[in-house]
């Protein structure tokens, strides 16, 4: 009875080995390479297969954060487009838009305005992205059914990890900047 015991222990304890083993190997197949290089312990590997998934975490988190940027420069390209269908009828004024998004190695600033009888204080959008230390390497602009569309580009040594910051008083400021401008007489513009 006493052998039975220990046989079906011993037996029980092969079919785990053998389970974990498969499973091992399973795990191995599933990482790249370079998480794999030579011929390790099993403990190796499962410390590797973790590092693996944090790396895919972290990948994951910037695509989401690259995603959210695209979404709202799509976000306010499409505002702009609307405005822009609904002012080539009719003749009132829109606010200005802007926004503030990343880009690599730098910013991508993008303002929309109205050119009725006012002009674009560029350099005055000019003069707060050099007193916040932007340095601007280019300049585009649009002109689409009554609106100006002008995208600004800096590259910028000192803002290259931007996903997570905030533009959000830059943004005001810049918004602030168009919006006095309107609000001039002629001869001050």
């Amino acid at each position: 009875m006493d052998e039975n015991k220990k046989w079906m222990h011993k037996e029980t304890e092969r079919q785990r080995r053998q389970e974990m083993g498969k499973l091992c190997a399973t795990l191995r197949s599933l990482l790249p390479l370079e998480y794999i290089k030579g011929k390790r312990s099993t403990s190796d590997y499962v410390n590797e297969a973790m590092n693996y998934i944090n790396h895919l975490q972290n990948k994951v988190k910037q695509l989401q954060a690259k995603r959210d940027e695209l979404v709202k420069v799509s976000n306010l390209k499409s505002n702009i487009c609307s405005e822009n269908e609904s002012s080539s009828s009719s003749t009132t004024h829109l606010p200005p838009l802007v926004s503030v998004h990343p880009f690599p190695g730098g910013l991508e600033i993008m303002c929309g305005y109205s050119f009725g009888k006012s002009v674009f204080p560029m350099s005055r959008v000019l003069d707060i992205l050099l007193k916040e230390g932007i340095n601007v390497v280019s300049t585009t602009s649009i002109r689409r059914d009554g609106r100006f569309i002008h995208t600004i580009r800096s590259e910028d040594p000192n803002h290259l990890n931007m996903t997570g910051a905030d533009y959000s008083e830059l943004q005001i400021k810049l918004t602030e900047a168009i919006s006095l401008q309107e609000t001039l007489p002629e001869h001050e513009n």
